[in-house]
């Protein structure tokens, strides 16, 4: 998560031609970054109550879960597929063996922080960063018609 921290600020900050532009991009790095760190707690948090279940019924139905996905992953690498053979790109989704699920495992690591700051960029960015640039500018401008000469 700290790489993906630094790529967006990094990219988001290569932008700043004025200081009164920072608060834009500063807010802009929070909508970028939260939702997507606080998933990965949550994942993290899903974690640690799967891998730590207590003996009974619940850590059985776990273990059983975890071997089909292993079984499955065995398969498909089998018969030169990944993602469970014949179960298909989604017949682990919702795994407990969260590594397997193929959807959140393509959400957490093929994410790409750079692209998603790329992305802010081109889908409003500029216009929002201009924006804040002109207001600078605007209120600069009145200050110093307000100073006494």
């Amino acid at each position: 998560m700290a790489i993906e921290d630094g790529a967006v600020l990094g990219n988001l900050l290569t932008r700043l031609s004025s200081p009164a532009q920072l608060p834009t991009l500063l807010q802009a790095y929070e909508d970028l970054r939260l939702p997507r760190t606080a998933e990965t707690q949550n994942q993290s948090r899903l974690n640690q109550k799967i891998f730590h279940l207590p003996d009974g019924s619940q850590q059985e139905a776990r273990d059983a879960d975890m071997r089909r996905a292993a079984e499955l992953e065995l398969r498909g690498l089998r018969e030169g597929a990944s993602g469970g053979g014949k179960g298909g790109d989604d017949a682990l989704e919702g795994s407990a063996n969260q590594w397997a699920d193929k959807k959140k495992n393509e959400a957490q690591f093929l994410y790409d922080a750079d692209a998603a700051a790329e992305a802010w960029w081109r889908e409003g960015g500029e216009r929002v960063l201009g924006g804040a640039a002109a207001a600078a500018v605007r209120g600069t401008h009145r200050q110093e018609r307000r100073r006494p000469q």
